[in-house]
């Protein structure tokens, strides 16, 4: 099958089947041996797919076969760009590698804001926490410190979103309204402060909620913000859920601050 039908057959299917990871709960990403390529994993069969999450590399990833419709599909394949992959590994009777810019581009209208992405850390994330997930061996490990490193570098270099409210009636020495930066509360009823590295993953957890007003922050201006020292910070608490306490952004403030844009 060339390339060129098998964006005609992706573009026709009735669904397909994206492989997920259980716990980033976003696509499973691979860096292909070859093309060293960051590959999504995609199936036209249901079955297939779900044989696949169970028994690729052992069983020992925790995987699941997620159904994409095709009136979602476009809207799936654009996040995969925002969230650094490239390539994807497409299973039918044999496998194929499409490189994902040849099934879809993007455009910015005339006039728009290029909108805050952060590939590189979505990336470094999903690495980092698919390994940690299976490290036994010490080579197994000593990946996880690697990817660890990766992803601190790119916190440090991320602008996220952080919605915020306008407080009423009060400016700053400057004349300009004060705002308040949002606090959200988990099920436990501990109050944390999220960060998201695209609107996308803000949809995630307020679908259907009204407007909602963003300030781009770099990890400087984040390490800066007035809080209680309870009140920890979460990127994209709808998917990955990665935590920054104090002593996480010390860690990444000594040794990647002077990269924070």
């Amino acid at each position: 099958m060339t390339d060129q039908e098998l964006i005609v057959n992706l573009s026709h299917a009735d669904q397909f089947y994206a492989i997920f990871c259980n716990f980033t709960h976003m696509p499973y990403v691979e860096c292909d041996e070859e093309t060293y390529s960051d590959k999504a994993f995609l199936f036209f069969d249901e079955e297939k797919a779900k044989e696949f999450a169970q028994t690729y590399k052992g069983g020992k990833q925790s995987l699941t076969a997620v159904k994409v419709e095709q009136n979602l599909a476009t809207r799936f394949l654009a996040s995969l760009i925002a969230e650094g992959f490239d390539m994807l590994s497409v299973h039918d009777e044999e496998v194929y590698l499409l490189p994902i810019d040849q099934l879809i581009t993007r455009t910015l209208q005339e006039g728009a804001k290029k909108p805050i992405e952060n590939p590189a850390l979505q990336l470094s994330m999903m690495y980092f926490l698919q390994q940690i997930q299976i490290a036994q061996t010490e080579e197994e490990k000593e990946e996880v410190r690697s990817r660890e490193e990766e992803m601190m570098a790119n916190i440090a270099r991320a602008v996220y979103l952080v919605p915020f409210t306008e407080m009423e009636g009060e400016t700053d020495n400057d004349g300009e309204r004060k705002v308040s930066i949002t606090h959200l509360v988990n099920e436990a009823g501990d109050a944390f402060i999220p960060l998201f590295t695209d609107i996308d993953e803000f949809v995630k957890i307020r679908p259907k909620e009204g407007t909602t007003n963003f300030l781009p922050m770099s990890f400087q201006k984040i390490r800066d913000i007035k809080r209680d020292d309870n009140v920890i910070f979460i990127i994209n608490p709808g998917s990955v859920h990665l935590q920054l306490n104090q002593h996480n952004l010390e860690a990444v403030d000594n040794r990647f601050g002077d990269q924070s844009k």
